[in-house]
């Protein structure tokens, strides 16, 4: 229990101290507005189709090495899909995908607690792993409540996500 409590401690330092700084880093690769693009990471590797529902509602950002690593220890690339409020005020993470060695992913796998996230995809000595939020951020009830669920419904990772050839 007491390593539980301190990985999570840990990462919650981490992501607190962080927090400032990884805006600084991240690298917005693509801003949705009235077609579905689809997303390719050259460098991690792979692409995602995001559902058409998600058209202007969402912005991409990635992160590799140390910044991937500030979001999620031990990731080598991270990219976070997150869902933006209309007024600007509110954004929340619809999915992510991060690449670990598979050295890594084992180890990760094998702690306890909560999974980091689900394996999609192995290539070359890397696991690609999805990770979706466990419950709206949003008033349920709310606009943007019943918008996130909506949107987070139309998503299908197993038909978006594909390894580069």
């Amino acid at each position: 229990m007491g390593t539980i409590l301190t990985s999570v401690v840990a990462i919650g330092i981490t992501l607190a101290v962080n927090y400032g700084n990884v805006g600084h880093s991240a690298q917005p690769v693509a801003q949705e507005s009235g077609k579905t693009d689809l997303y390719t990471n050259q460098q991690a590797n792979f692409s995602f189709k995001p559902p058409t529902s998600w058209n202007g509602h969402y912005k991409v950002n990635q992160y590799a090495g140390v910044d991937a690593n500030n979001i999620l220890p031990s990731a080598k690339h991270v990219v976070q899909s997150d869902y933006t409020t209309k007024d600007g005020k509110g954004s929340a993470t619809f999915l992510m995908i991060s690449v670990f060695t598979k050295t890594d992913w084992a180890r990760l796998s094998n702690e306890e607690g909560p999974p980091v996230g689900t394996s999609i995809a192995e290539s070359n000595d890397m696991v690609y792993v999805y990770t979706t939020p466990q419950s709206n951020p949003f008033d349920s009830q709310s606009e943007y409540g019943k918008l996130f669920d909506q949107l987070y419904g139309n998503l299908k990772i197993n038909e978006s996500f594909a390894l580069l050839k």
